[in-house]
């Protein structure tokens, strides 16, 4: 798919690259830091930054889940792919990758996805309240 603005996207998508790179390696080094703060800590104190470390882990996971996501679009504007819904295989309107370059799917597909993922969820929920 040609886009107008495709150079755009990819400058876009490459600061995007630069910019969790850096906040991955500030993750896993305040992690690090942490763990060396305190020789013996309270069970406050340890809960405190186990919470904290798991925050950062979470963060970590996200900023993970989107670089791939941003070195996939990356790859797709190299080899031809960019622009297509993995899942209905129509191209993404331009306007939506200007906004979210690194997006996968078409916004009706996208639509569907999250619908299905809330009743997931909700199935769950109600078969957890069964017991």
């Amino acid at each position: 798919m040609k886009y107008k603005s495709l150079p755009e996207i990819k400058s876009k998508l490459q600061d995007i690259r630069s910019r969790l790179l850096g906040g991955i390696e500030k993750t896993i080094k305040t992690s690090k830091d942490e763990e060396f703060t305190q020789v013996i800590p309270d069970s406050a104190d340890e809960a405190s930054r186990s919470f904290s470390r798991q925050m950062l882990l979470n963060l970590g996971e996200q900023d993970h889940e989107k670089l791939v996501q941003v070195e996939d679009a990356l790859y797709q504007i190299e080899h031809g792919g960019y622009g297509t819904c993995k899942l209905c295989e129509e191209p993404i309107p331009e306007a939506r990758l200007k906004v979210v370059p690194f997006a996968q799917h078409c916004v009706a597909c996208l639509s569907v996805i999250e619908q299905d993922q809330t009743n997931n969820r909700q199935s769950g929920s109600d078969h957890l309240e069964a017991f």
